[in-house]
């Protein structure tokens, strides 16, 4: 097993985060039958986990060419000082990075394929959220990009830990998209912090990239909550799910929740008005929570059963 590297802080504290690594996974999407409403029977809480599910391919390149820009930068910062062998480490957590958001891109557009089988019209949607992501991308310069990255993992670090939380809750989705969404959550924990120290070494004065930062999550929040609302709302369209249904099934889902001892999981509270909270404060460093232990348990069981 590799060793786990450490990662000092401005503050230096010292901290143990793990590598960051590609695992070759392929999930057997053609072999078993998902059904329509995978989560609980629900087609609301269906639709809010599909809705964000849309966004990840297209989102997860842009991060990867956000951070990509930055290698020739840190290649040439790497020296024998210890600041320099932190920058060879964070070069070795960027590949891994690199490589585990181009198979979560790979999986959800399988899955994709599975939601197309079931009767959803995708591509205009996906059409006009990559045209908007695109024009944002050509007309803001590569720093804001960063930052934008570096926040969109803030948030999906959010909803993964959520995740983790709502474990019982997954004993109501099918067996596969509860390892496809689990899978995704534990490499978003494992990989977490990378946007967020390339954004330290690309911008060194802590006022200025404290401004960059905050600019990032203004853009990725909004665009965040603005295309997964979208998203949601087309797939419950498609659907033929109204307002008033999608709100008695999403009271019945948050009832099923309390049954299972769970809290009533609000988006817009839990991963946008805390997430925001926490990454405001100008000390706020990624691993300042420590959920790598979660992700690296449920890692090992996933690699046992699906990658043996």
């Amino acid at each position: 097993m590799t060793a786990p590297m450490t990662y000092e802080r401005t503050t230096s504290a010292t901290r143990t985060i793990p590598r960051v690594r590609t695992r070759p996974v392929r999930l057997p999407f053609d072999d078993e039958g998902i059904p329509k409403h995978w989560l609980a029977g629900n087609a609301t809480a269906t639709a809010v986990s599909n809705g964000v599910n849309l966004l990840f391919p297209y989102g997860e390149r842009f991060f990867v060419r956000s951070v990509k820009h930055y290698l020739p930068m840190l290649e040439a910062r790497v020296d024998e000082s210890p600041e320099g062998q932190r920058r060879a480490e964070l070069l070795q957590q960027i590949k891994g990075f690199f490589g585990q958001e181009g198979r979560h891109a790979r999986e959800h557009e399988r899955f994709f394929d599975i939601l197309r089988g079931q009767g959803y019209e995708l591509d205009g949607f996906l059409a006009r959220f990559e045209g908007a992501f695109g024009r944002l991308e050509r007309i803001t310069p590569p720093v804001l990009h960063l930052a934008a990255t570096a926040a969109g993992e803030h948030f999906t670090a959010l909803m993964a830990g959520n995740a983790f939380r709502d474990l019982p809750m997954f004993d109501h989705a099918h067996p596969l998209m509860r390892d496809l969404m689990l899978w995704h959550a534990a490499e978003e924990i494992e990989h977490k912090a990378v946007a967020f120290d390339v954004l330290t070494e690309a911008v060194p004065s802590p006022v200025l990239r404290y401004l960059v930062r905050v600019s990032g999550m203004a853009v990725a929040g909004a665009f965040l909550l603005y295309w997964w609302t979208q998203g949601t709302k087309t797939l419950l369209a498609q659907d033929g799910v109204d307002r008033r249904r999608a709100l008695e099934e999403g009271e019945r889902f948050q009832a099923l929740r309390r049954a299972l001892g769970l809290s009533d999981r609000r988006i817009v509270r839990d991963v946008f008005l805390r997430g925001i909270a926490s990454y405001l404060r100008p000390s706020f460093h990624p691993w300042e929570v420590e959920d790598a232990d979660v992700a690296a348990t449920f890692l090992a069981d996933f690699e046992a059963r699906r990658l043996a």
